[in-house]
């Protein structure tokens, strides 16, 4: 899937990858016996017509864990999401473009089923799966404060809810404006903090971060079942639509960028 955006004039284009870069460079390096994920830069996007390689990254960020609370789903991560995207510059306007390609994860298991009671799960038509979507742009440094705007909706699975059930849409996305904080959501949430960037490789270069986000809304349900019948099942055990102040995004995230002539682009 591609998302392509211009964003930005060039003042505040450079601004932001000065203002980065200076951030990596002052992060403590990692420990000795930190594990990094492997990374593969296969899926990286196809370059638009005309690009020059040396004014473009290609990135591929894995969410190693973290939690996400959406209304009353409260759920770990313990499998990776990973998202691979590419950014460049016009060397006139310099505007930024974005190439999302894709983002790929695992379906998460649902602690508690349709029931929401824990153990009360054991057989499958019990069960229920989460899995993230890209449901709109990736862009980079919106707002002072955000490192990462994603929009996305929840894939919900199970034999009785068919297979377009999500908790929101491409038209009513979850969006979340991902940063190291200290948030400022409303209550009853509290602000809260990441981690800054810190270099764990060269080669590739690899950056941990933590980045946060409490101060979200989470849309209805859509889609679930034959002509919507449990929507409004889905959205009592979900707690939802669910204001915002009291959901929560914490995502450990590991970032591997190559440039495009380091990967043979011509």
């Amino acid at each position: 899937m591609r998302r392509t955006t211009a964003r930005r004039a060039a003042a505040a284009v450079l601004g932001t990858v000065v203002g980065m870069a200076g951030l990596v460079a002052q992060a403590a390096p990692a420990a000795a016996e930190e594990e990094v994920p492997e990374f593969s830069f296969e899926a990286c996007p196809e370059l638009p017509e005309g690009a020059q390689p040396g004014l473009w990254l290609c990135t591929v960020a894995k969410i190693t864990s973290g939690r996400l609370t959406l209304g009353g789903i409260d759920q770990e991560i313990h499998s990776p999401i990973t998202i691979v995207y590419a950014n460049g510059f016009d060397p006139i306007t310099f505007e930024e473009t974005v190439i999302v390609e894709s983002l790929e994860s695992e379906p998460i298991r649902v602690e508690g089923g349709i029931l929401g009671i824990p153990g009360s799960d054991f057989l499958p038509i019990m069960q229920i799966h989460a899995q993230p979507q890209l449901a709109g742009e990736l862009e980079l440094s919106p707002e002072p404060d955000v490192l990462m705007r994603q929009r996305m909706k929840i894939s919900v699975q199970n034999p009785l809810l068919g297979d377009a059930c999500t908790i929101g849409t491409d038209e009513d996305p979850i969006t979340l404006d991902l940063g190291l904080g200290p948030t400022n959501p409303p209550p009853p949430n509290e602000p809260i903090t990441g981690s800054p960037p810190t270099d764990v490789s060269q080669d590739p270069w690899v950056v941990k971060t933590t980045m946060v986000d409490n101060s979200f809304a989470v849309p209805k349900s859509a889609n679930c079942g034959p002509f919507g019948w449990f929507n409004g099942i889905v959205d009592w055990q979900s707690g939802l639509p669910s204001p915002a102040g009291k959901n929560t995004a914490i995502f450990t995230i590991y970032s591997a960028s190559k440039g495009y002539t380091d990967l043979g682009a011509a």
